[in-house]
């Protein structure tokens, strides 16, 4: 079987109005649509199937807003408030067709209900985050051209900006509560083709400018339901949280569209869980949550919050993003949470990818991946190009995967750049393999060529993570006129005396020329709302420390992270 009968038979994982008979069609220039012949409707999917019978009553939504209030919907009262806000979306164009929808909203209530309303409605939609600042609303909107654009924001200048925009709508969801949104009927689903646009994210911009990435209806859906079956082993008894923001591609797969198109239940969040207290945290935890999908930031928090053994036993699978989880942070969880039975998964994926492309089964015997390591391609259809056990070469994928993105706002010239001569799907980042293990160290533009030795970032950071003293670590390489380039670290640990213990581990391992020329000490890193660490501003700070203007960081989750950085750097000039 080859991976394109592979996939065809995995389409029936997912209801469909018209089954498809064609797997995979591929055009030019490396454009491509799965099932080209199949129509479906997501809507469809994730709430009606469900209004039948007892599961209509079942929650579908935890929402947790800013005020830490914990509400919650039914898959029948889901239901009703998508034909509400349908009747109202219509209603706000005077019944013309809507392309294109942004939602400038966080992971609440009404994020929800506006993106399952264009799923049904087979509109096309891009959520933003709440708190980007204006330039970098502008150039989102200037990208992707929405007909009506849903905001929660009260900011004055962002609201001028609105309402100077020609052919674009512009409606507040707070404006909701005292609009008369009764639906007068039960909106009919679109009959939606496959390959149609789904929904289009930007990129976190964690390594330069942000990329509008599009994904299509069924491919997607598909996909990701795929992974979370065979990743997370979720059913329709789960309840899952994976604490990220709708403006993130992890905000659309597993934490909405996944669990609901499986009969799960799904917790959203206002406010990043880092900035939880811990009573709440326990409270949120007594809903008894059984898949968490954390980046391994939140992860280490959880650490410094929960000590000893816990009696929240319905947890059964934790999954790391961002990076992977060192075995000794799993096995804390693994043990606190349910003496070592407890699944562990590593992922690795991109916004590109859609969902996982590398992680353990959560039913594999093995509770970790081996150290550092992202895991195994989710199957033998996921094909790598090939590997090498010593040599670090950049990651590529052969065969192309339903969840894959299907196209890029910014125009073909970036799209051009994700593939190579033999259309090789690039990931952009330098891998080796051990035991059919993937290890993953770090972009292309993060490898580091100290006098003549390429090594990659991520290598230093899990070197030096190993230490226990060592909360995070991020390798950072800066051009030097004579020497080439020297390395620096900013390290995040209560003792601040570990140049001799740092030193000594790189040395051990790589040599004195990996040897970092400065160690700086942080209360923690710069991070997007994803868990990403922000390595471009931290090279920015250190080639310009007293500058103001570090370029667009609407994604940070900590501004203030910034002036902290500057104040440790000037200081060891």
């Amino acid at each position: 079987m080859n991976f394109k009968k592979y996939w065809l038979t995995q389409s029936k994982l997912i209801n469909w109005i018209k089954k498809p008979k064609i797997a995979l069609k591929q055009k030019k220039n490396n454009f491509f649509t799965w099932f080209p012949d199949g129509k479906l409707n997501i809507y469809s999917n994730c709430v009606e199937q469900y209004l039948k019978g007892k599961t209509k009553n079942k929650i579908a939504i935890y929402f947790v807003d800013k005020n830490n209030k914990i509400t919650s919907l039914t898959y029948k009262k889901l239901d009703d408030q998508i034909n509400k806000f349908c009747s109202y979306l219509i209603r706000s164009v005077n019944n013309k067709k809507i392309n294109r929808v942004m939602i400038h909203a966080s992971s609440s209530k009404w994020s929800a209900i506006s993106m399952l309303s264009c799923a049904k409605l087979g509109i096309h939609f891009s959520v933003v985050f709440e708190d980007l600042a204006k330039q970098a609303i502008e150039k989102r909107v200037k990208i992707f051209r929405p007909d009506i654009i849903f905001s929660i924001s009260r900011n004055k200048d962002l609201i001028k900006f609105f309402s100077d925009l020609k052919n674009t709508k512009i409606k507040y969801f707070y404006e909701l509560k005292n609009e008369n949104i009764k639906s007068i009927k039960k909106y009919k689903n679109t009959n939606i083709k496959s390959g149609d646009s789904f929904f289009s994210i930007f990129t976190s911009g964690s390594t330069g400018d942000p990329k509008g990435i599009t994904h299509s209806y069924g491919g997607f859906l598909l996909y990701v339901v795929y992974t979370c079956r065979q990743q997370f082993g979720m059913k329709k008894k789960s309840i899952v949280l994976t604490a990220s923001d709708a403006g993130w591609i992890n905000g659309h797969n597993y934490s909405l569209f996944g669990p609901l198109a499986i009969g799960a239940t799904t917790i959203l969040m206002e406010k990043p869980i880092s900035l939880l207290d811990e009573t709440f945290l326990k409270k949120l935890f007594k809903l008894k949550i059984s898949i968490l999908y954390l980046p391994v930031t939140l992860i280490r928090l959880m650490k410094k919050i929960f000590k000893g053994k816990h009696k929240y036993k319905s947890i059964a699978t934790l999954g790391s993003m961002g990076e992977p989880l060192a075995p000794a942070v799993g096995e804390w969880f693994s043990n606190c949470f349910s003496n070592g039975k407890k699944a562990i998964v590593n992922t690795y994926y991109q916004t590109e990818t859609g969902a996982i492309i590398c992680s353990p089964k959560h039913n594999e015997s093995s509770k970790f991946s081996p150290h550092g390591s992202a895991g195994k391609p989710l199957n033998k259809y996921i094909k790598l190009l090939k590997l090498h056990k010593n040599e670090k070469r950049e990651i590529k994928l052969q065969n192309l995967w339903p969840g894959c993105m299907t196209n890029i706002l910014n125009g073909y010239s970036e799209w051009k750049k994700y593939w190579d001569k033999k259309n090789n799907f690039r990931m952009f980042d330098l891998g080796t393999i051990k035991n059919d293990n993937i290890f993953v160290h770090g972009r292309l533009d993060d490898v580091i060529n100290i006098r003549g030795h390429r090594i990659g970032s991520e290598e230093v950071e899990s070197t030096v993570l190993k230490l226990k003293e060592v909360f995070e670590c991020s390798a950072i390489s800066v051009e030097d006129e004579l020497e080439g380039y020297i390395l620096y670290l900013f390290v995040v640990s209560k003792q601040k005396d570990l140049d001799e213990k740092i030193n000594s581990m790189i040395k051990s391992i790589f040599g004195v020329y990996a040897l970092p020329k400065k160690i700086y000490y942080l209360t923690e890193l710069p991070k997007t709302r994803s868990g990403k660490i922000l390595r471009r501003l931290l090279r920015d700070i250190l080639l310009n420390p007293k500058s103001k203007d570090y370029g667009d960081l609407s994604t940070i989750l900590n501004s203030e992270i910034v002036n902290e950085i500057q104040y440790v750097v000037t200081d060891n000039e």
